[in-house]
């Protein structure tokens, strides 16, 4: 079992891009769409009484956060909690508030815990988010240490919008060290050849998988 971890553990850069871009696009959206409360018959350490109404009143919080500092506060409350949040975060993860939903992507893919990928990777997106929820699904499971999805995140770099290509880009670069000379704020033409590489690049991947 990892670590506990720290309560000064600084968020990461790309978590903060990610927040950033949540709150933006979420930022009207109130009420947390039916969040899943926790199953009797769970596989992870249940919290107790007390501590699961700390955890409710988190997640309560959530669709009202306005300021990127209060939601990093409360996703690092949910990865200090560790497994006894992991219910409620897979529950808000299937909200049909994609503020919610985001929210829980990002501290399920923070804790790095590997045994929850299988589960993220089963979840229906129930929230109106489009294409940022996707990204924000494969960034959490490339977290996690599957890679099934990294071609959401490819695809990613030929977004509209700077903020998501910056954000695919960086999710890319951290999992696999690797930048394909791709500039999210480059010219176009140099994008698409960055992104071909990367294409050419999972193409050999699976090859030499298989």
């Amino acid at each position: 079992m990892r670590a506990p971890v720290s309560s000064k553990q600084p968020i990461s850069r790309s978590l903060l891009l990610a927040l950033s871009s949540l709150l933006l696009a979420a930022c009207t959206t109130t009420g947390t769409g039916s969040i899943s409360p926790a199953q009797t018959d769970s596989v992870w350490v249940q919290p107790t009484p007390q501590f699961r109404r700390k955890l409710l009143e988190q997640a309560d919080r959530v669709p009202y956060i306005q300021r990127t500092e209060e939601m990093v506060e409360v996703i690092r409350f949910f990865v200090q909690a560790r497994e006894s949040a992991y219910d409620l975060l897979l529950g808000m993860a299937a909200s049909s508030n994609s503020k919610v939903v985001g929210t829980a992507l990002a501290a399920l893919g923070e804790t790095r815990d590997e045994r929850l990928a299988p589960y993220v990777a089963a979840l229906e997106l129930r929230a109106e988010g489009g294409r940022q929820l996707q990204y924000e699904r494969a960034r959490c499971l490339v977290k996690l240490g599957d890679w099934a999805e990294l071609p959401v995140l490819v695809s990613g770099l030929r977004d509209d919008e700077l903020w998501y290509r910056a954000l695919c880009a960086k999710a890319l670069r951290d999992a696999t060290h690797l930048s394909q000379g791709f500039d999210p704020a480059g010219d176009e033409e140099e994008r698409e050849v960055a992104a071909q590489a990367w294409e050419a690049w999972l193409v050999a991947r699976e090859t030499d998988l298989y």
